[in-house]
């Protein structure tokens, strides 16, 4: 039994993280800046000023800081896209919180 402390019932628990992230979306695919929330087995969430339609297959980079480890790269699909507690960024813009479920990491 786990001796967790919280009442979410996941098999893993998601690391949190606060890194720069960068999104590849659309077609002709189009590559932006969004910032990483949090990463798990199965999925991740990042933050964004727009949201992105549910569906919708995304491919994600996660920079590695350390030149002897890889970027972490994986196709995802979008799941939700919700409104963040933190409703603006630095320049005054909505912010939405895309939940993101990993199909393959490459």
């Amino acid at each position: 039994m786990s001796n967790r402390l919280f009442s979410e019932k996941r098999g893993f628990i998601r690391m949190v993280m606060d890194t720069p992230a960068s999104l590849s979306h659309g077609e002709p695919r189009q590559t932006f800046s969004v910032h990483c929330r949090n990463l798990s087995s199965s999925g991740i969430m990042i933050e964004y000023h727009s949201p992105l339609p549910e569906g919708d297959r995304v491919e994600i980079t996660i920079p590695s800081e350390r030149p002897e480890f890889p970027d972490f790269k994986a196709e995802a699909e979008v799941i939700r896209a919700d409104v963040t507690d933190e409703t603006k960024d630095e320049e005054d813009e909505t912010l939405y919180q895309i939940a993101l479920k990993i199909h393959k990491i490459i």
